[in-house]
């Protein structure tokens, strides 16, 4: 499997070469990923796929690098950085499901973002089951502590009763009640099987993961399918970063449907990883 990796200026005819000196290769958006920008002033676009971590770790660290100093759970406002969530709290050994939970706000005070999903909830938890539950309890899929890989281990995050999740974000702090604006916003997932393209029988098709980016009046202003990579337990990585705080949401697609059936040619189920944005600015 060849691994894919890219740092572009969205639409722009040109590459546009990030000077990280981390990345294999180059490739225009549109090989491994639809990008739609909507406004005139197009992000860096960074993303990856393959089938460990070491295939995207290079553009997780080049976004991370563009953002800034990682703020950990200092309280804001801050100027400059980035906030992340791996699910785990930096401990491989921490492998509890939690319950789904809507709006998930573990992290609304601490790091000044908050989830949200039409379905029943959000929750975190390791691919394979046993005592602590995971994902083969969750959904009561078996198959599932094989085809999903955590990228830091151990937990994903993912919807429960719905392929949607939504970010907002506030300055950390404040416990959610001074919204807030990010410049840029990235996410690791695993299993993203369908790629935007054209499918072996000869039909388009769209790709099954999606990312929606939102400003402030609800407009969106960026869009685009998050690249894909064969076989069980791939990793993905898709992040914009804009010059300035203008994202205020994000609406996250993972797969085709709800988690809970069986990962085929005819459903693609993903889950996610590490969420990065980043620092939260008062919404102007």
């Amino acid at each position: 499997m060849k691994t894919k990796q890219s740092v572009t200026k969205s639409n722009i005819p040109s590459t546009v070469i990030a000077a990280f000196g981390l990345l294999s290769m180059l490739l225009a958006v549109s090989e491994t990923a639809h990008a739609q920008v909507t406004n005139i002033d197009p992000p860096l676009v960074f993303q990856a796929a393959g089938p460990d971590a070491t295939s995207i770790q290079g553009a997780v660290d080049a976004f991370r690098a563009a953002l800034g100093n990682n703020n950990l759970n200092n309280p804001g406002p801050i100027q400059k950085g980035r906030r992340e969530i791996n699910w785990d709290g930096g401990n491989p050994n921490l492998l509890a499901t939690t319950a789904p939970v809507n709006p998930f706000l573990t992290f609304l005070n601490t790091r000044g973002s908050q989830f949200k999903t039409p379905g029943l909830g959000l929750s975190q938890a390791p691919p394979s089951g046993g005592p602590q539950g995971g994902l083969v309890v969750l959904f009561g899929n078996p198959s599932y502590a094989k085809i999903f890989k955590a990228f830091s281990l151990s937990r994903l995050f993912t919807p429960v009763g719905s392929n949607i999740t939504e970010a907002s974000f506030s300055i950390p702090g404040t416990n959610g009640n001074a919204r807030a604006t990010v410049r840029g916003f990235g996410a690791v997932f695993t299993d993203v099987d369908q790629p935007d393209g054209t499918a072996t029988t000869g039909t388009a098709h769209k790709g099954s993961t999606l990312i929606e980016y939102f400003d402030k009046s609800g407009r969106l202003i960026f869009s685009s399918f998050v690249p894909a990579a064969p076989g069980d337990g791939s990793l993905s990585f898709f992040g914009i970063k804009f010059d300035d705080a203008r994202i205020a949401s994000v609406r996250i697609k993972t797969g085709t449907v709800a988690p809970g059936p069986n990962d085929d040619r005819q459903n693609d189920i993903v889950m996610m990883d590490d969420f990065i944005y980043g620092e939260p600015q008062l919404l102007q």
